[in-house]
């Protein structure tokens, strides 16, 4: 899936015609179908009926196109928002996080901060997927990233530092699965999970015994798209997991079973020589977020095993 993929998708869907998206767009109108039946095909779902001479969104499409709709509008919100800091400063300071997340949790708390107490510092936020972050921080182009790996990062001698937790839990189709109230009521459905490597086998059991002990018995099954783990859960195609930091809004079509584990939000960065100062912002972002999310009994709830 590609951000040209979603906007010709998006586009068709606002004109009302594959013709005028064309127009709009400035491509040709083969390249505007294909690109819409790419879309389609990767996500497995039929997102335009074109029958009748008149173009009408299918039920997973509607969803689709609101959810794009929604992260476009977040997107310019915070770069609207990042933006009045934008002056000239004397150091910049990049930040980033997985694309999926909630704005909400973070983005007023960091920019409030840094607008009061560092205005000697320009700050920087950009989503990337959960596979590009720690690539962009071994490279240079971030300074620090919110996510919830850890372990990979202190393999390779980055510092991590535990500034959150987040609750996780299982959502699902109600049209499927009527007013489930616990796993056992999902009919073994698939846990769908948004993973940007293959699942271990070690990760694929550990959820297994989790789930076993809540008397369900799924087959567990990894997305590298989160979008694509996300419209199989609303076609029923299985129960996706997912933490409150994800930007799923709820809706009264989807249910949600929480389970009584937590997940660890990490901020990962590596001290550098010429950058001194990264490890004095990393201590006040830390202290920040567990200020916030102190009534969460920080430090003192149960590791989630599906998280390492």
């Amino acid at each position: 899936m590609t951000f040209g993929q979603i906007k010709c998708f998006v586009t068709v869907v606002n004109e009302q015609s594959f013709a005028k998206a064309a127009t709009t767009l400035y491509i040709s109108q083969p390249a505007v179908s294909k690109s819409v039946a790419k879309l389609e095909e990767e996500l497995g779902l039929t997102l335009l009926d074109r029958h009748g001479g008149e173009l009408q969104l299918t039920p997973a499409g509607r969803t689709l196109y609101d959810f794009f709709v929604k992260m476009k509008n977040d997107y310019q919100d915070t770069l609207a928002s990042v933006r009045q800091f934008a002056s000239a400063s004397m150091q910049t300071v990049r930040l980033g996080c997985p694309v999926t997340w909630n704005p909400d949790f973070f983005y007023d708390l960091l920019i409030d901060h840094f607008h009061s107490s560092k205005p000697s510092v320009s700050l920087e936020i950009e989503g990337f997927l959960m596979s590009d972050l720690f690539s962009r921080l071994q490279s240079g182009k971030l300074d620090f990233i919110l996510t919830y790996e850890s372990q990979r990062p202190l393999q390779y001698g980055y510092s991590v530092l535990q500034v959150a937790e987040t609750s996780c839990g299982l959502l699902y189709s109600k049209q499927h699965y009527g007013d489930a109230q616990s796993l056992s009521d999902l009919q073994n459905a698939d846990i769908l999970i948004f993973n940007s490597q293959q699942i271990e086998d070690k990760f694929s059991k550990t959820i297994k015994r989790v789930c076993n002990s809540y008397g369900s018995d799924p087959d567990i099954k990894s997305y590298n798209s989160f979008i694509s783990a996300l419209f199989r859960m609303s076609c029923g195609k299985g129960a996706m997991l997912i933490t409150k930091w994800e930007n799923v809004e709820a809706a009264t079509r989807f249910g949600y079973i929480p389970l009584p584990n937590y997940v660890p939000i990490n901020l990962v960065y590596k001290e550098s020589g010429d950058k001194q100062y990264l490890n004095q912002i990393a201590d006040e972002i830390a202290s920040l977020f567990r200020t916030k999310h102190a009534d969460q009994n920080f430090g003192e709830s149960t590791p989630n095993p599906f998280f390492f």
